[in-house]
């Protein structure tokens, strides 16, 4: 069994890494490949690792799908470890064999293995954090307090939610009496100074410009329209973990496994760790949209008691169903990344590219032509501008023929009064006076809006394309060109 284990998370590892060259850019990844052609230490909506992390791919590997997406390999590989080292020591190395398969599994894992967000990185410091604070808390060793606090540190050059572990451990530290002597120890508040030395780029970069992300990521997400959304948070659990996955995190969490050290207090951190966070996205979802992404990383504090209790499952419903759902798993995975790299017999190419891949190479080539068509204005700036937030504007980028140049000019709908990102950023609408723009939009009114007629005149007819793959449609898009930019209603 655990030869087994191994044998197959490394066989679903390989399986991501094979198609990381075969499947187009999902527009998130476009996106943040157009944060690493402008490398800083700070973005608006996340921090910089993810950047970071596809600069380093890409100055390997060149500016392909493989390159962007190398560096998975390493927070995939991270996070595995750091799981199996946190299962072996709160239980043995044979159970922590099962903990690695579902690491690898389980399809959040196997999902940020393959698509480069903020996530992998995200996930990678979070499994590691982890690790340290069973070390600091559970086994009491000081020194671990200066790996939590790297681990957070870089998790924070991440994503911003790793901080829901210092809450977690605060609430740890009075509920657990043996832990409450680190509140008047210095080791704990060294982590917290070594975090914020690491995460300091993102500071300096925030007071360079306003606060603006750590804004973005709090005022802003607290003033959006209220929305009840509990029940797509828990849709959204049930996504990441698989129904199995779900019964198996309930039964962890609740179910006394047969390994007698720290039981009771194992049992406890697995359970502070879990559902503190949770409770955040639970009271957040009462008013707010949530995102499916947002609670996959704190499921890691169940999975040594997930693998605990695998092992010591006897035949039956659950036993059978875990085995059915491996099988399950696996066989939809291949036939997903087949799916986005070639099609499958007798399945129709999915329109909604936001969500499925396919079709931005393609699309990215036909515009590519388009642009090159266009007469250059006196000021000598064709821009590309998508005319949604930022998913046209990134994939359009990424699949030109000579990608550093599109950076430059490849635009988003803030010009015409929309929300562009950190395209506001880098295009901010004073510098494109006079420039000719290329409007792309999956709607047609989006190109005869009065946003449009405001900033741009003359403006050419609407035209209709149609993106094909292999000799079929997968969907339709227009553009438009509008000369002579302005940026605000001057006509």
């Amino acid at each position: 069994m655990k030869r087994g284990a191994f044998l197959l998370a490394a066989a679903l590892l390989l399986l991501r890494v094979a198609f990381f060259a075969q499947t187009d850019l999902y527009p998130e990844e476009a996106y943040y490949w157009n944060y690493a052609a402008h490398l800083d230490i700070g973005y608006l909506d996340h921090p910089p690792m993810v950047a970071w992390l596809i600069h380093v791919g890409t100055q390997i590997f060149g500016d392909n799908e493989f390159g962007v997406r190398a560096t998975l390999i390493i927070c995939s590989l991270v996070t595995t470890l750091f799981v199996y080292r946190l299962t072996a020591l709160l239980y043995d190395p044979y159970v922590a064999s099962i903990s690695v398969l579902l690491a690898q599994v389980l399809p959040f894992f196997f999902l940020t293995g393959f698509i480069i967000t903020p996530d992998a990185p995200l996930t990678a410091c979070w499994a590691g954090a982890l690790y340290f604070l069973t070390r600091a808390l559970l086994y009491e060793w000081a020194r671990a307090w200066l790996g939590v606090g790297m681990c957070v540190g870089i998790g924070l050059l991440s994503k911003y939610s790793i901080g829901l572990l210092g809450l977690a451990t605060l609430v740890f530290l009075v509920v657990d009496h043996p832990s409450r002597r680190w509140l008047k120890h210095r080791a704990p508040y060294a982590g917290v100074v070594l975090a914020l030395l690491i995460f300091s780029p993102v500071i300096i970069w925030n007071a360079q410009h306003d606060w603006a992300s750590f804004a973005f990521q709090s005022v802003e997400r607290g003033a959006a329209p209220w929305r009840f959304s509990l029940h797509q948070l828990l849709l959204a659990v049930l996504a990441l973990l698989s129904p199995v996955g779900v019964v198996l995190v309930w039964k962890g969490l609740n179910v006394r496994p047969v390994f007698p050290p720290y039981d009771t207090r194992r049992r406890l951190f697995a359970r502070v760790f879990a559902l503190v966070p949770l409770s955040v996205f639970v009271l957040f979802s009462l008013t707010h949209r949530v995102k499916l992404n947002w609670t996959g990383p704190l499921w890691l504090a169940v999975i040594p008691a997930m693998a605990a209790l695998l092992v010591d499952l006897q035949p039956g419903a659950l036993r059978r169903a875990w085995i059915g759902s491996l099988a399950a798993l696996t066989i939809v995975y291949a036939a997903f990344l087949q799916y986005l790299a070639s099609g499958l017999p007798g399945v129709s190419y999915s329109a909604a590219m936001e969500l499925l891949p396919v079709g931005w190479s393609e699309m990215g080539r036909d515009l590519e032509a388009q642009r090159a068509a266009i007469p250059r204005p006196a000021n000598g700036r064709v821009l590309l501008v998508g005319l949604d937030r930022n998913f046209i504007a990134s994939e359009a980028a990424f699949y030109h023929a000579r990608k550093r140049e599109a950076v430059r000019e490849t635009a988003s709908s803030h010009l015409l009064g929309g929300r562009g990102l950190m395209f506001e950023f880098w295009f901010p609408p004073e510098k494109q006076r006079g420039a000719t723009l290329l409007l792309v939009s999956f709607q047609r009114h989006d190109l005869d809006a009065g946003r449009v007629r405001a900033r741009c005149a003359p403006l050419g007819p609407i035209e209709e394309h149609w993106l094909e793959r292999d000799g079929r449609r997968i969907r339709q898009y227009y553009t438009r060109v509008a000369e002579n930019y302005g940026p605000r209603a001057e006509r």
